[in-house]
């Protein structure tokens, strides 16, 4: 064997191996030649998409649950708010009421009688109705009697309580013709008709029967 053929046996063994070396990776790693890949498991990674997508498709079921009962819990309270405030402003108007009432020296209950006149004891007129008692005695007494019961004019008592209070004092502004006497007008008395509120209030009580068969007196 001549020198030049040992040379080329171990320039052949020597290129083998190189490219034995080289390719020795790339069959360890797989028929792709990079090293380190790795496979993806698709239907597992579907798996995963889909269980986070069910998840959060629940996450927004049960906000959306939740907001009805929030929204209801904040209607709830608006109301029991409302209702409060309402609560507070008829104590409020029932408070102002009374004190009304209190500072007028009457009460609900019986304020329209009272704002025409008030009697104690059967007797005991308010300074209002009092003062009519005493224009009644200087004035109308002596022809429709002490207690307004009638004499030559008419039962007072009786009278008012079919006439209006307008109708009233047009008697006893203007007068009024009868078949025993006439009712003379009083509309030139200044007196008379200053007071004629103040008389309309006493005989009213008369009428009432709130004054007893007694002298009036004040309270």
């Amino acid at each position: 064997m001549t020198k030049m053929s040992v040379i080329n046996i171990v320039l052949h063994v020597a290129l083998t191996i190189a490219i034995i070396m080289v390719l020795l990776p790339a069959l360890k790693t797989g028929s792709d030649g990079y090293h380190g890949a790795k496979v993806v498991d698709v239907k597992k990674t579907e798996t995963l998409e889909l269980e986070s997508n069910l998840a959060s498709t629940e996450d927004e079921t049960i906000q959306k649950e939740q907001t009805p009962l929030e929204l209801e819990s904040m209607t709830q309270d608006t109301v029991v708010e409302s209702k409060g405030e309402e609560v507070a402003l008829t104590e409020l108007t029932s408070i102002e009421s009374t004190s009304m009432a209190a500072d007028s020296g009457t009460s609900p209950e019986n304020e329209d009688e009272s704002a025409l006149y008030s009697v104690v004891d059967s007797n005991k007129l308010d300074a209002h109705s009092y003062a009519g008692f005493k224009l009644y005695r200087n004035w109308c007494a002596r022809c429709h009697g002490t207690y307004g019961q009638g004499m030559v004019g008419p039962n007072l008592a009786d009278s008012l309580k079919v006439i209006s209070e307008k109708e009233f004092f047009n008697v006893v502004e203007n007068g009024k013709s009868g078949t025993i006497g006439s009712m003379p007008a009083w509309k030139k008395n200044v007196k008379v008709m200053a007071g004629r509120d103040q008389l309309y209030a006493y005989l009213m009580a008369r009428s009432d029967g709130a004054i007893g068969v007694v002298k009036p007196q004040k309270q």
